[in-house]
């Protein structure tokens, strides 16, 4: 009974493996992420596992791993050769590179190109990009993203309105607390007691329901107006005080929901969230591993001592950025540094996210942030500018 039991499951697994090898469909002309000559004094370009077309809606059936040699830690360095190893690994198993040449591939670099060479392990495909060496100089910092808030409206090449969600509990997004005047993003929020009714039957809860704006450079139909992994991200804020709501400056990942690798494959970047305003507490924090039973995250928290003193509610703009590099995360006020992290706890820098993130301003109120004043009707978050750079920025620009 045994022998024949062992048998069948023989006869089983070689029928399964000729099955595959019969099903297996060749990945036909795949289109790569455009991958940047290194650039001496720049951050790295970076993506680890990334399922998502370039730009688009749509998930790839493969996902892309870039990786650089010699490894980077901030930025490139100068009178240095690089090689990016860009991996595609199928999703599925029915799928495979096996057969692919070097011009079956779309976007593949041609600036500053010494060799590229082209390897099929298994069924993934491996590109080695060899370039030549950077200069002898760094290279001058330049912006990548930038929105002055000049004009009378939102700019919508670079920004979408956030979905009309309700938020924490005891919040509404909505389209109609967005606008731009002045030279200011204002994001409004104000209590609304009839929308809070009709979300919730405690009387407290929906007597202290807020409405408020929220942006995002990421369309509603999940297609990219601007993402980016590594780089300088900063905005000038000026933030209310109105107990119980905060504002934040924030990056999103669409892999955010991709529980595995630890931080590295999408994390939640809350540069700056006015948490505790009304006690002249703020916060910057890292979320990852999604947002169920196996979400992670760490916190600046609201009395580190290492804090620079700085009140950012004395009524005037302060400049929020963060250092995003590939061995941690650096957050400064007013050009101080803050707060300095690995990743997330004792990760040893692998809980560092490599894959880009879109950028979010919002406002939202929670229950656990304290109670709304009782005579709250009706205050804005202003912002004056958002800039994105392509390496380290330490000054002020007042």
């Amino acid at each position: 009974m045994k022998k024949t039991f062992i048998f069948f499951w023989l006869i089983l697994i070689m029928f399964s493996c000729a099955t595959d090898t019969v099903n297996m469909r060749q990945i036909e002309s795949p289109h790569i992420f455009v991958i940047n000559a290194p650039v001496a004094g720049n951050y790295p370009q970076e993506l680890f596992k990334y399922p998502f077309k370039s730009g688009s809606t749509q998930n790839e059936i493969f996902t892309q791993t870039l990786e650089w040699s010699p490894q980077v830690t901030k930025t490139f360095v100068t009178e240095t050769k690089y090689t990016a190893t860009l991996t595609l690994e199928p999703v599925s198993r029915r799928h495979t590179f096996q057969g692919t040449a070097i011009n079956d591939i779309y976007g593949l670099p041609d600036d500053k190109i010494e060799n590229i060479y082209l390897e099929t392990i298994g069924r993934n495909l491996v590109i080695k990009i060899e370039f030549e060496a950077t200069a002898d100089e760094n290279a001058e910092a330049q912006v990548i993203f930038y929105d002055d808030f000049n004009g009378d409206m939102l700019d919508k090449t670079k920004w979408e309105l956030c979905p009309e969600w309700d938020r924490q509990g005891r919040s509404s997004w909505r389209d109609d607390m967005v606008s731009v005047s002045e030279g200011l993003l204002r994001l409004k929020f104000i209590r609304d007691t009839s929308l809070g009714i009709t979300k919730s039957r405690d009387r407290v809860l929906s007597d202290n329901w807020i409405r408020a704006g929220a942006i995002r450079t990421l369309n509603k139909d999940w297609s990219v107006l601007f993402e980016n992994s590594y780089g300088y991200y900063e905005a000038r804020i000026k933030f209310p005080v109105i107990s119980g709501t905060w504002g934040a400056f924030w990056l999103m990942s669409r892999t955010q929901q991709i529980t595995s690798d630890e931080g590295k494959i999408g994390t939640e970047i809350d540069i700056i969230e006015s948490i505790g305003n009304h006690e002249g507490k703020y916060n910057a924090a890292l979320h990852w591993n999604g947002y169920g039973t196996h979400h992670k995250s760490i916190g600046s928290g609201n009395t580190d001592s290492n804090k620079p003193d700085i009140n950012i509610y004395d009524g005037e703009f302060h400049i929020f950025a963060l250092d995003w590099s590939p061995t941690e995360y650096i957050f400064y006020i007013d050009g101080q540094e803050f707060w300095r992290v690995d990743g997330g706890g004792n990760f040893n820098n692998s809980g560092i996210n490599q894959n880009p993130n879109y950028i979010k301003l919002s406002v939202e109120s929670a229950t656990w942030a304290g109670d709304i004043p009782d005579d709250f009707t009706e205050a804005e978050m202003l912002v004056d500018y958002v800039r994105v750079y392509n390496q380290p920025i330490l000054k002020n620009l007042f």
